[in-house]
């Protein structure tokens, strides 16, 4: 995968999950089953005024709680009554628009009309059994966080998180002794702020009951005691501290008081020392995120105050170091793995290969070295193989042969080992990989051949395989099942010439229909290929030095009036260009 060509569709691809698995509805146990927004309700005349005296404090451009009139609030968009008392226990005016609606990273026009702003009124605290209050992804323009909030002591989830709050979050925050989810993450859409920060965590000590904390993007750089304060909430389940500043990885820790976290995210934070050994004791974690991944979402502008995360990444000046904890390999229950854009130092550990649970892995940017036959042929013994995704690009020192048993891990999806050192062919166990839709190879010592069996592969959708040394003839039985490709780059590099041909018949018709298509270095000539006639939702074409000699058909540019760039340098093409994609 050449990252010069893809890693903005990476960065976005990342960030797109990133913000799906921060916001998205995420621990069953805080919903309300008392909650309801039936008909028959109908709610307390004196909490139907404290809603109407809360809107008129708010702006509403969009207009989305007009339904907000009549006697019965309970009817009302977003609010939520209790059967029996009939009291308002539930407001949950998140977005509904989604952000992820965007055009050359804008926020789209119906997301920013659809935000409320504002001030929050202190009428709320009317509401005196309001146990559920939701205002995310919204914009309150920098405002602080209301300090009364600290006095809704029925509360049990508060989400403001990524609605533009800005300066010191109120400590008073504490009093809230029946939270079990809270989410402040820090960010904006709108214009420049400062966004949120802290001066100590000690309040986090009157959430007994807390399960779920977030206050990524917060700034913490202040907070040194930030890990004694998380210890002290034994019911916690996830926590997300990303991009938040943090410096200080202790290496010990006295007694381990969440033991049942089953979520760590402390990546893109200034760590810059060994992974401590205390974390393979919290044996419940099914995800553990230390990347120092902040370049992943630095192109994703509409995070205003994105520019605190960029330190964190850009320069590589602070990264985890040292060797990778064999004790990891004690985590069994790992689903998700992520240590990528760190420093580390010698080879993952054999260790690792006991993490049969494991369904992403992610070590890129990370400096391992050796080979990885001993994980992959472990992870393969597995009695029931979970990974999906192994992503080991970009460590120049990791190498050697592709083991056969790679295609003993039956569910992957994507394998991205490119820009490392390994050689040989491509097994052929590859062609059992019927799930795999993402195979990259890109820059490395492939001096090989391409199993056909990879036409096995009926999921595919890229194919890259560019920057090797490749041996031997590409023929339809190549791309046979490979109905769904839609990326497609090989190359060999520049040093040989023409030791990979791509043969086929010259009426073949692929059973694919690519968006884009790089071939360096690959013989297909010495006619035009009739197939590329075939390709009629091509937008990128690349062939360069494939020993065409011949002229382009002038039904070619009828067939591919999409393509955006094209490059046929190096061949010898002759005639006229009757036409030119605009």
């Amino acid at each position: 995968m050449a990252s010069s060509h893809n890693f903005v569709s990476i960065v976005h691809l990342f960030l797109f999950f990133f913000f799906l698995f921060l916001l998205g509805p995420r621990l069953e146990f805080i919903k309300h089953a008392s909650c309801t927004e039936s008909l028959t309700v109908k709610c307390l005349e004196k909490e139907r005024k404290t809603l109407l005296a809360f809107k008129e404090c708010l702006t509403d451009p969009s207009g989305r709680l007009s339904s907000w009139v009549g006697e019965n609030c309970c009817t009302w968009r977003g609010v939520g009554c209790d059967n029996r008392t009939r009291h308002v226990v539930k407001l949950d005016l998140k977005n509904p628009v989604s952000v992820f609606d965007t055009k050359t990273d804008e926020v789209s026009r119906d997301f920013k009309k659809s935000c409320l702003g504002g001030k929050i009124s202190p009428s709320l605290l009317d509401l005196k059994l309001l146990s559920y209050l939701d205002l995310s992804l919204n914009n309150f323009n920098g405002n602080n966080i209301p300090t009364f909030l600290g006095s809704l002591e029925s509360l049990r989830y508060l989400n403001l998180s990524f609605s533009s709050f800005g300066g010191v979050i109120t400590p008073h925050l504490g009093n809230l002794s029946c939270l079990q989810y809270l989410d402040l993450s820090s960010g904006s859409f709108f214009g420049n702020f400062s966004g949120l920060e802290v001066e100590s965590l000690q309040w986090l000590a009157g959430f007994p009951s807390l399960k779920y904390l977030s206050m990524s993007v917060v700034n913490l750089s202040k907070a040194s005691d930030w890990l004694q304060a998380v210890n002290m909430l034994p019911s916690l389940s996830e926590l997300h501290l990303h991009g938040c500043g943090l410096v200080s990885l202790p290496h010990t820790i006295y007694s381990i008081n969440f033991t049942g976290l089953s979520v760590l995210d402390l990546s893109s934070n200034k760590f810059d020392s060994p992974i401590p050994h205390w974390l393979s004791n919290v044996s419940d974690l099914t995800v553990l995120n230390l990347a120092n991944s902040s370049l992943r979402f630095f192109s994703y502008t509409a995070i205003s105050n994105i520019h605190s995360l960029c330190e964190l990444h850009l320069s590589h000046n602070f990264q985890l170091e040292g060797q990778l904890p064999s004790s990891l390999g004690n985590l069994t229950n790992l689903h998700i793995l992520d240590l990528s854009f760190n420093n580390f130092t010698g080879e993952i550990p054999s260790s690792f290969a006991n993490l049969c649970q494991l369904q992403t892995f992610d070590l890129s940017f990370s400096d391992v070295r050796g080979e990885i036959v001993g994980l992959v042929d472990g992870l393969s013994r597995c009695s029931t193989s979970s990974l999906e995704s192994l992503v080991l690009s970009e460590n120049n020192l990791l190498g050697g042969i592709l083991p056969h048993s790679l295609g003993g891990l039956e569910k992957l999806k994507t394998i991205d080992l490119g820009y490392c050192s390994f050689w040989g062919s491509i097994p052929s166990s590859v062609g059992k990989l019927s799930s795999l839709q993402e195979l990259f190879l890109s820059d490395n010592q492939m001096n090989g051949s391409i199993s056909e069996t990879i036409g096995n592969l009926s999921m595919l959708v890229s194919l890259e395989l560019d920057y090797n040394f490749w041996e031997g003839v590409l023929t339809e039985t190549h791309f046979q099942n490979l109905s769904r490709l839609e990326h497609m780059v090989l190359s060999v590099s520049e040093s040989t010439k023409w030791t990979l041909v791509i043969k086929v018949n010259h009426d073949w018709l692929p059973p694919f229909k690519l968006k884009l298509i790089g071939l360096y270095n690959v013989l297909i000539g010495p006619q035009f290929p009739t197939w590329l006639r075939d390709q009629t939702e091509l937008m990128t074409l690349l062939l360069v030095n494939v020993g065409i000699s011949d002229t382009i058909p002038h039904g070619f540019w009828n067939s591919c009036s999409n393509i955006g760039y094209l490059n046929f340098s190096n061949n010898e093409l002759r005639g006229q260009v009757s036409h030119l994609p605009i």
